[in-house]
């Protein structure tokens, strides 16, 4: 199955309500669900999966491996962990979380690819690389996607062409900046003029640029109102309103320790 465009992200989801989320979701449409090693919640996103009534094999699950287990022998084996807290056999996506420090994008792509023959993922990908990163792992194999932070307030565009040059789709992380975008006075006009709430708003105009959008939330109602983004379209003129926004330029996401040179 193609990656779905609206997915499930499960960061800070713990415990009985990742489980609940997950399933509760899937339950309603959602065909798509993203963890992570580093959200420590593999195994209750695992357990969601089997809970819900939908087939394993209609379900594009991905998972993200800890940016630390590159370049030094333990990848793989770090990947094997992962599908068992998960347990729904191999999973559909895995990323390298971030670009590991001291470690070449070229032993990255390495060690993913051996992840991918093994058996273990059906496609490889990456997340929060820059442009000369993902050109770089572009270069020596298959990726699916990039997974960064995509938002109105963010001016992602020049990540975004590189992407479909080089064959890949992007996915958007925060795509709301944590509900901070659906008070912005433009969404919220658009939102009226297409009697659509502000979040399907904004997940409608990530998605209309062939961008996979990632919503979080433990709400049923809002769960169900993300998957709106799908039900309409935004017209050239709401579109160009919203993207003129990204001058801002403004990250929500701040990770100094871990992140690339974002302007290389």
């Amino acid at each position: 199955m193609e990656m779905p465009m609206i997915g499930l992200g499960t960061w800070q989801m713990r415990g009985s309500e990742a489980a609940t989320s997950v399933a509760h979701a899937i339950d309603i449409g959602y065909r798509h669900v993203d963890t992570a090693q580093m959200y420590e919640n593999e195994a209750e996103v695992g357990t969601g999966i089997r809970a819900a009534s939908v087939p394993r094999d209609q379900i594009f699950v991905t998972t993200k491996i800890h940016q630390d287990r590159f370049g030094e022998g333990s990848a793989l084996d770090s990947a094997q962990a992962s599908i068992d807290r998960i347990g729904v056999g191999p999973v559909d996506l895995i990323l390298c979380h971030w670009p590991p420090k001291d470690v070449e994008t070229e032993q990255v792509m390495g060690d993913l690819l051996a992840i991918r023959d093994a058996g273990l993922t059906r496609h490889i990908g990456i997340s929060n690389f820059n442009v000369p990163q993902t050109k770089r792992a572009a270069a020596v194999g298959p990726v699916l996607t990039n997974q960064v932070e995509f938002h109105p307030l963010i001016d992602q565009s020049r990540l975004l062409q590189t992407a479909r040059d080089c064959g890949m789709t992007l996915t958007a992380y925060a795509p709301i900046m944590r509900g901070k975008a659906l008070s912005i006075p433009t969404v919220r006009d658009i939102a009226a003029e297409t009697a659509r709430s502000p979040a399907a708003v904004v997940l409608r105009w990530i998605i209309q640029q062939g961008v996979i959008a990632l919503c979080k939330s433990s709400n049923p109602d809002r769960l169900a109102g993300n998957l709106e983004a799908n039900d309409f379209t935004l017209t050239d003129d709401q579109m160009a309103r919203i993207t003129a926004l990204t001058a801002a330029n403004q990250r929500d996401v701040v990770m100094p320790d871990w992140a690339p040179d974002w302007d290389a």
